[in-house]
């Protein structure tokens, strides 16, 4: 995370979780647990960015799911339970971000997203 990082507010998680979403639909989106007890766990790399989400009432009240993935790789939906603070970095606004997921258990997430890298034109490989 960029020391650029702001703290969205609870109340304003919904609008800003969809903002994103549309921003950097289809990135390759990196997601890592930082966990006291654990270290880094890596749970995806490299996979397209299908968008972030917050579930304020309903069968996953207050947990943040990340989706990533598409045909032709696994599809996964990352749930982050009892999240308590959201802090996002958008190092290349529309190209890259971070955003930091805090949960009550002391955990946190990580997700990167960044273009994926372009292909050499024909016949230059």
């Amino acid at each position: 995370m960029s020391e650029a990082a702001i703290e969205i507010p609870k109340e304003r998680w919904l609008d800003a979780f969809n903002l994103l979403s549309k921003e950097y639909y289809g990135r390759a989106a990196t997601i890592e647990v930082l966990g006291m007890d654990v270290g880094d766990q890596p749970v995806a790399e490299g996979q397209p960015f299908q968008g972030i989400s917050y579930d304020p009432e309903g069968s996953m009240a207050g947990d943040v799911m990340v989706e990533v993935g598409d045909a032709g790789s696994p599809y996964e939906t990352h749930h982050i339970h009892h999240p308590r603070a959201v802090r996002v970095s958008e190092t290349q606004p529309g190209i890259e971000a971070d955003i930091l997921v805090d949960s009550e258990d002391g955990d946190a997430t990580l997700v990167r997203l960044r273009p994926f890298p372009e292909l050499p034109p024909p016949g230059t490989a």
